[in-house]
């Protein structure tokens, strides 16, 4: 696309799965990995991510796309949204997975659902009450 070429030793086909982009079947899949934050509708998490996918142009219908539960995360509830995609080229790939982003931003914010980012609890183990002040800088 950038008309550049890209040089793989030969031991990188040895030891992982290389993709060839001007070979292979122009039907690729890829993954849009979303955290929510703790106590989210799961349910109702996965119910918007599978209609964002199924109302994203140039998502195939079949394969069908499938949303995963990925894990309990430190920091958030983790989905992944499998999909399949007919493309030229891989900034095409890139355009629907920002697509699916934005409209997975939409959904959430549309219903209360909040998109989780990296947050610490701290429990202070203190005997006896500890003194806050607040101080201005006037």
């Amino acid at each position: 696309a950038n008309n550049t070429h890209i040089v793989v030793p030969n031991s990188s086909f040895l030891e992982k799965n290389v993709l060839n982009w001007t070979l292979s079947d122009s039907v690729v899949r890829s993954t849009v990995r979303v955290g929510v934050a703790y106590g989210s509708p799961v349910k109702r998490v996965e119910e918007l991510m599978y209609k964002v996918a199924q109302n994203t142009d140039l998502v195939l219908k079949q394969p069908a796309p499938v949303v995963i539960f990925e894990d309990f995360g430190d920091n958030s509830l983790v989905f992944d949204l499998y999909f399949y995609a007919q493309i030229k080229n891989v900034l095409e790939l890139k355009k629907i997975s920002s697509q699916i982003r934005f409209q997975i931003d939409e959904e959430f914010n549309r219903e209360g659902i909040v998109i989780a980012f990296p947050q610490r609890d701290v429990h202070l183990d203190q005997l006896k009450p500890f003194k806050v002040e607040l101080l201005s800088n006037n």
